[in-house]
């Protein structure tokens, strides 16, 4: 065979490869459960806005994404709860211990009196292990580049997730004082958009060592 014939055939094998590679599924999770807490409940609405209710929101999109991580092999997700009911925060905490779970992510809505005041921001403890802090940069980015909202970062203040060891994070997936944002949390479109970004982040956080 010419050389310049065995060059062409190598360069097309080297193309093929790549090519196959790049369509290859990610790495499977080694087991997991991972706790997802729809935020407030129960006798506690959370943030209203226009008559919009905190928890209802939170609790829709938490079980988009049960139903969204049933297609992943070693995956469980487990919901604190799945009606209108109030856990207190503790037993919340307590469950995903029980469980011996992974991760423990909190899922709410914003609210802040400047209505211009819009995006996706997560919060961590400010005792937060690494792991933690891990988890929340992982949901950020994830939910930030599945919505196109407004990055507004990562932070930290004192929270109840200080009352567990496990990874922890707790993700605002938007501001109900934000009437475009308000409207949006509303579409189920746009609730499975962030639910796709809350699974990415914990598949991204779970994946990497």
């Amino acid at each position: 065979m010419p050389k310049a014939a065995v060059v062409l055939l190598l360069f097309g094998l080297t193309v093929l490869l790549v090519a196959l590679l790049a369509v290859q599924p990610p790495p499977p999770v080694e087991f997991a459960v991972v706790v997802l807490d729809a935020g407030h409940g129960g006798r506690d609405p959370g943030a209203v806005g226009a008559g919009v209710q905190e928890k209802d929101v939170n609790l829709a999109i938490a079980l988009r994404v049960q139903k969204q991580a049933e297609g992943v092999p070693g995956l469980r997700v487990v919901l604190t709860r799945t009606e209108d009911v109030y856990p207190t925060l503790l037993e919340r905490l307590e469950l995903a211990e029980a469980l011996g779970a992974r991760a423990y992510v909190s899922i709410h809505a914003n609210y802040f009196r400047d209505p211009k005041v819009c995006g996706v921001e997560t919060w961590l403890d400010t005792g937060a292990s690494p792991e933690s802090l891990r988890l929340a940069r992982a949901l950020q980015e994830s939910v930030v580049r599945a919505t196109g909202a407004a990055d507004r970062g990562v932070h930290r203040q004192t929270l109840y997730l200080r009352h567990t060891k496990l990874p922890t994070a707790l993700v605002e997936v938007g501001y109900l004082s934000c009437p475009a944002e308000r409207a949006k949390l509303q579409d189920p479109v746009y609730q499975d958009k962030v639910a796709a970004g809350i699974l990415a982040g914990i598949l991204a956080f779970l994946r990497r060592p």
